[in-house]
């Protein structure tokens, strides 16, 4: 068993960790409602799920997956949105079996009470920050792809906690 966090496009249904079977597919397509589709994060490395027919099917936008894809993956920054229920898990292993979703995630997304935007600029290995506290994750996502869309100079961005 592994554990996911299952982004629901509902604003009001709160997210929520589940156990999965990692091999149990039927249970994947459950959680996003169709065929599965998945977009891969790189800091921490984690995979996605979403349903693959969504935008077909008219599914309603699922901001929470859409911001976290912006932050975790830059190439998906400004390029498309994701509609319907999403979940994260962990990245494959080396026999292509998916872990659990990183530890970090789970602590930032569902312990975290302060959060921060750290900004990386071109061609600097730092990541830098302002003074600017968010007191919800969501808030700090949708800031985080702000500054990264609003100053071209912010090549990455992440969200962490507010110390």
């Amino acid at each position: 068993m592994i554990t996911a966090i299952v982004l629901p496009a509902d604003l009001r249904t709160p997210i929520r960790t589940v156990e999965l079977d990692k091999r149990d597919l039927n249970a994947y397509r459950g959680l996003v409602g169709g065929p599965l589709e998945i977009i891969t994060f790189e800091r921490p490395e984690a995979t996605l799920y979403l349903n693959d027919e969504g935008k077909l099917e008219g599914l309603p936008l699922n901001q929470r997956a859409t911001l976290m894809a912006s932050v975790h993956n830059s190439a998906f920054r400004g390029r498309d949105v994701i509609v319907g229920d999403a979940f994260l898990v962990g990245p494959a292993d080396r026999h292509g079996d998916d872990l659990s979703v990183p530890k970090e995630l789970v602590t930032l997304l569902l312990r975290t009470e302060r959060f921060r935007v750290l900004m990386q600029s071109e061609g600097d290995p730092e990541f830098y920050g302002n003074l600017l506290v968010y007191n919800h994750w969501l808030n700090a996502y949708a800031g985080a792809v702000e500054w990264a869309q609003r100053l071209p100079q912010v090549e990455e961005v992440r969200v962490v906690a507010a110390e």
